[in-house]
């Protein structure tokens, strides 16, 4: 079990594995005036049937539920399917969930929102934020960037990928981690991939440094800055920053295989890399308010958000700062997953928004999600909706 559990958190880390195969695109938001054709009534009835026949047809053993929200102008659907826990009631479209790695993409617009108001420097060295004797234990400590730890460039050591640090958490599930430890636990298992701006390598150790950098220079706790500078302007009142905030209505339970992870001290993905609660409507506002002109002061903040790091593109996995890039039918998506089944994803052109979860960690939800976004797009799925996707 362990060995399969460490197998998948290798397979899932970004929205990349997610839909892999999809071919490398460019491409930069639609402004939130921009106009999309009309889909005649017939059309909208007719994709939202294959939805529904979709999110049906994904919820087969092991995976217990899943929700899914699909916003374009004008029209949405929401639909959920399974149960909200193994033997309970029905799963409910309103049910939050685990986000997981999700919570990067919020992160990095926190983040970035400091930096259009002056009180941090992307490309400033984190020393300039951290305790000296920390950075001083960090390898090439004194030439990590803000910006690398968010753009996954600063060759950080992932304590995630540790297979002795994944068992010590499934074996002691009710321990609270401190940041500080979770950055120990890096620095004393594994080295720096390359040296700092030489290459892309995924890393929950550079988003916890992150958040630690975001505190430092805003002088306010994270579960604040997300509060005041995302979750209150988009109206997400039912997202929360679990172990930070009291909880905001029922959670969904997220299992591992047979495992039901609802009680785990949620410490151990709660700063900067993970640790938001939300449901599908909440990170679907803020997908929309991202790219339509409701998160940052500046559209040059967006660009810079959503521009690919070269390291990222030559590795395969296209990624800016705390968000990936890929194309599917031609379209340019951008997005983000969760290990625990979240996801959220954005078509500029077409001004798409698709949002949700699979609440279980270990299946092939790739055939779900790529299809569902291409109904949503408008093309026909890559086979017809069988209700199996296991």
């Amino acid at each position: 079990m362990r060995s399969k559990i460490s197998h998948h958190v290798q397979k899932s880390r970004v929205f990349g594995a997610v839909l892999a195969g999809v071919v490398l695109s460019g491409g930069l938001a639609v402004p939130a005036g921009a106009r999309t054709a009309r889909v005649p009534a017939e059309g909208r009835d007719a994709s939202n049937a294959q939805l529904r026949c979709l999110l049906d047809g994904v919820v087969v053993p092991p995976v217990p539920g899943a929700i899914l929200a699909v916003t374009w102008p004008g029209r949405s659907f929401h639909g959920a399917a399974g149960v909200y826990e193994l033997g309970g009631r029905a799963l409910r479209t309103s049910d939050a969930f685990r986000t997981a790695s999700v919570t990067k993409t919020m992160t990095a617009a926190v983040a970035l929102r400091l930096a259009e108001r002056g009180d941090l420097r992307l490309d400033a060295p984190i020393g300039g934020y951290l305790d000296r004797k920390l950075v001083a234990r960090i390898p090439y400590g004194s030439r990590i960037t803000v910006r690398q730890l968010l753009d996954h460039t600063a060759g950080l050591y992932d304590y995630v990928r540790d297979e002795k640090w994944f068992q010590y958490a499934l074996e002691h599930p009710h321990k609270t981690w401190k940041p500080q430890e979770l950055v120990d636990w890096a620095l004393r298992s594994g080295k720096p991939y390359f040296a700092p701006g030489q290459g892309y390598h995924y890393s929950d150790t550079g988003y916890v440094l992150a958040a630690l950098v975001i505190e430092k220079a805003a002088r306010e706790p994270l579960h604040r800055l997300y509060r005041s500078m995302l979750l209150r302007p988009l109206k997400m009142d039912r997202t929360y920053l679990e172990g930070r905030e009291a909880p905001r209505g029922p959670r969904a339970h997220n299992y591992i295989g047979e495992l039901d992870t609802y009680d785990f001290n949620p410490t151990f993905d709660t700063f900067g890399g993970g640790g938001l609660v939300s449901t599908a409507a909440d990170l679907n506002r803020f997908m929309r308010g991202l790219f339509e002109g409701k998160v940052f002061k500046r559209p040059a903040t967006l660009r810079t958000m959503l521009r690919s790091t070269p390291q990222s593109i030559k590795a395969g996995s296209p990624y800016g700062l705390g968000i990936s890039r890929m194309a599917l039918a031609g379209e340019t998506v951008y997005g983000h997953n969760g290990f625990f089944g979240a996801f959220q994803l954005y078509v500029p052109k077409k001004r798409l928004a698709m949002t949700g979860t699979v609440t279980q960690s270990e299946t092939r939800a790739k055939q779900f999600i790529e299809n569902s976004l291409l109904v949503g797009i408008g093309k026909p799925p890559a086979a017809p909706c069988t209700r199996q996707y296991s």
